[in-house]
């Protein structure tokens, strides 16, 4: 026997939580480009600090379970909360017709570039990744910005990990 949704019911929050780290970041940025996610601020915020709970957790154990994709969808779902509060703010939540997907992909690359301190790597990769070479020049200033702003803080989660090995 299997379960079917009633019709028109969709839950985007559990569309991202039960699917693959390469799956969400998609439904992030396919939901941002097309009509939205339909995701309130607040669903939003939790995702985000769910993820940041579990990235901290397999940070934390000997287990290998890689930070690369855990960050990318934190940065992903900050810059959608971003958007959603924006909209929201600019009291434009009845019309929208497609968000915009920049906010997301400039919030994953400063979310990583902050706590990998990686900088043209990353910036290529990220361009690479979303064929959006119109980002360059925006992605570049948010990934060394946030790389100097975190370099003022605290070090590398990557140097921390070799020094403690």
């Amino acid at each position: 026997m299997t379960y079917t949704c009633p019709e028109g019911y969709y839950n985007p929050l559990a569309t991202m939580f039960f699917n693959t780290e390469g799956g969400a970041i998609g439904t992030i940025i396919s939901g941002q480009e097309t009509k939205g996610l339909n995701v309130t601020a607040m669903e939003m915020f939790v995702y985000m600090s769910i993820w940041y709970l579990f990235t901290i957790v397999t940070y934390g154990v000997w287990i290998p379970a890689g930070l690369f994709l855990p960050g990318m969808i934190i940065g992903c779902a900050l810059g959608s909360l971003y958007e959603i509060l924006k909209e929201d703010l600019m009291d434009e939540a009845g019309k929208r017709d497609g968000f915009n997907v920049v906010p997301v992909l400039i919030g994953s690359g400063a979310m990583m570039a902050g706590y990998t301190r990686l900088s043209y790597s990353l910036l290529v990769i990220m361009c690479e990744t979303t064929d959006s070479i119109n980002l360059f020049v925006p992605m570049m200033v948010a990934i060394l910005v946030s790389r100097a702003v975190s370099g003022l803080f605290t070090t590398s989660l990557y140097d921390r990990a070799l020094r403690t090995k």
